[in-house]
Order: structure tokens, then sequence, then C-alpha cells
């Protein structure tokens, strides 16, 4: 007996599941990154672990110190570093504390207070400095040159989508989470 052979079409199931697939991936690949991110951390954290000192402090402090020209300003720490300002206030307040940075008034604007890094805080940044391009040394040598470059801008790519995702997410207000009844949607909030 002879089986009729007929060309499979796509049913609406399958384009369904599809897409299940891909948001699968998606959400593996992501959750690869994440994972990635979090062991190189660890493995940034402890390696300067000694200097009692963490990368969200390096990261301050690095962006403190290539910006002194102008000076930083808390809000820019925290626009550059992706977050809150409070948060900043908070890490700075710590940061001040272990004399790693201080407060100053700005030689441009005289209504503006800047941040600088402190000499022991400069040393610190030097020595860290040394800690990370050994760990990303070692991290990043199983890829070649251009695996490298690819690497980059793949995640200059992903990191320009999760800043304009979260910039969206900022700036537009829904009807369902603004607070008045009166809301329009697409407006910038205040």
């Amino acid at each position: 007996m002879e089986q009729d052979h007929q060309p499979a079409t796509i049913s609406p199931t399958s384009e369904k599941d599809w897409r299940s697939l891909q948001h699968q991936e998606f959400v593996e690949q992501v959750d690869l990154l994440i994972r990635t991110a979090h062991m190189i951390r660890t493995a940034l954290n402890n390696s300067f672990a000694h200097l009692e000192i963490n990368e969200v402090r390096y990261a301050a402090l690095k962006v403190i110190d290539a910006i002194r020209e102008s000076g930083c300003s808390q809000s820019e720490l925290a626009r550059k570093l992706g977050q809150s300002e409070s948060n900043i206030c908070t890490l700075i307040e710590r940061m001040e504390s272990d004399q790693l940075v201080v407060r100053r008034q700005s030689q441009q604007d005289r209504r503006k207070r800047v941040l600088q890094v402190t000499e022991e805080g400069y040393l610190i940044l030097e020595r860290v400095k040394e800690y990370h391009g050994n760990v990303s040394q070692r991290l990043l040598a199983a890829l070649t040159p251009d695996q490298r470059r690819q690497l980059t801008g793949m995640l200059q790519t992903l990191l320009k989508a999760a800043q304009v995702q979260r910039s969206q997410r900022e700036t537009v207000r829904t009807v369902a989470d603004s607070p008045s009844p009166y809301a329009l949607r697409d407006i910038p909030a205040a």
C-alpha cells in the first residue's frame, strides 16, 4: 500500500511552536549572558578583594578619574553607571568615608559640586586596573582576536538596546502606570 506524500503545510500551531522555540532561545541566551557576567564579576571581585574594593567602587573610580578635567557630578556618575542617584549618593558617602573620593566645588560652575579621586583612591585604582587586566586577559584568552572584536561589537549592540529600553521605560508614561486618570500615552515624564 502506497502512502500519499503531501507537502507539509505550516499550520497556525506550528508557527506558534516556532515562536515559542525562538522565545525560549532568547531567554536562554540572556540567561547565559547573566551567568557569564556573574562569573566574571565574581572573578574580578575575588582578584582585588584584598584591596577592600569591589567592581562597583572600581567602576565609580574609573569614571570619576576619566572625566576629572571637567569634573564628575553625582548625577553624571549615576547616568554613566546606569544607577539611581540615591544609590550613587550612598556609594559616594561610603567611598568618601573610606577616603577614596572627595566632593569639591566645580571650577567651571561654582553652583555645582564635583567628585574627585583622592591620592589613596588613585593608588588603589591603579592597582585594581592591573588585577582587572590580568583577569580579563586570562578570561578572554580562549577567544581569537577576531572573536574578541565580534564579541565587542555584539556587546556594544546589546548595551545600546538595553539603554534604549531603559530610557523608554523611564520617560514614557502609559495609562496603566500613570497616577492620573487623564494621562496621555507616549508623553515624557516630568
